[in-house]
């Protein structure tokens, strides 16, 4: 189980000035062991600052996530990194994520090696079953990334993901840039994944269309706030804030 506890974080507004903006204000909310979970707003919202310190990305100023009840901030060492094999991030630019002179083989591999420390004829053995998982072709695995589809490159950061076995994987806007049927064909797999591995699903998103498609709890997050969070399984009456009928609206949902 993933707790956030009262987490709030500030940015400084330029190098010339002592004055910041908040980012996220005092946020507590719990992500249970196999949910899926959607952070739904606007940019500039903080939802995906959340994220971030969900994923022991980002210091918050005050509060903290706990996972399994061992706080994550303070943490050090052998502790840090057991935390970053248990919650992963993909971003929404999954080619960034990926080194563009290393072989798909070899990124999806590197964790592997990282956290479990797997000779390199397993290594290449779960790597082949990760790709399988992800529908990606195992020739793929000596290809480099600049010769694959952005379709492509997300199943490689899904994969590389997976191979450190994490509790929680959290996509930061991860179909972004995408057209329509590609979407909904990757949010389809990603569903899949997660009913056949078990993770906890947490997806960022501005989009309240592919959030209620996505998640059985939906987290409405404006201007540094958490301003609504409900168990949601096709009823939108549960929504009760004005800006989340405003999201549902122009989703064309209600």
């Amino acid at each position: 189980m993933i707790e956030v506890k009262n987490l709030s974080c500030s940015f400084s507004e330029g190098a010339f000035t002592k004055n910041k903006f908040t980012a996220i204000s005092p946020i507590s909310a719990i992500f249970e062991n196999g949910g899926r979970y959607a952070i739904v707003g606007e940019s500039g919202s903080g939802k995906t600052t959340l994220a971030r310190m969900i994923a022991g990305l980002q210091r918050p100023d005050n509060g903290n996530v706990l996972i399994d009840g061992i706080a994550v901030y303070g943490r050090r060492g052998i502790a840090a990194k057991e935390h970053f094999k248990k919650v992963q991030i993909i971003q929404q630019n999954s080619a960034s994520a990926l080194d563009p002179k290393m072989t798909i083989g070899k990124s999806i591999e590197e964790p592997l090696s990282c956290f479990f420390h797997m000779e390199k004829a397993v290594r290449k053995k779960r790597c082949e079953e990760l790709m399988s998982l992800c529908n990606l072709p195992v020739d793929y695995y000596a290809r480099l990334p600049s010769e694959l589809s952005g379709g492509e490159q997300k199943r490689v950061a899904i994969a590389r993901a997976l191979a450190a076995s994490p509790e929680c994987l959290i996509f930061d806007e991860a179909t972004n840039g995408f057209d329509l049927p590609l979407r909904k064909k990757i949010m389809e797999e990603i569903i899949e994944l997660q009913k056949k591995v078990g993770f906890t699903l947490i997806f960022i998103t501005h989009d309240m269309e592919l959030a209620v498609v996505v998640a059985d709890e939906i987290l409405v997050m404006r201007n540094s706030h958490l301003i609504e969070q409900v168990a949601f399984s096709g009823d939108t009456s549960v929504f009760t804030n004005s800006y989340s009928k405003v999201l549902l609206e122009a989703s064309g949902i209600i």
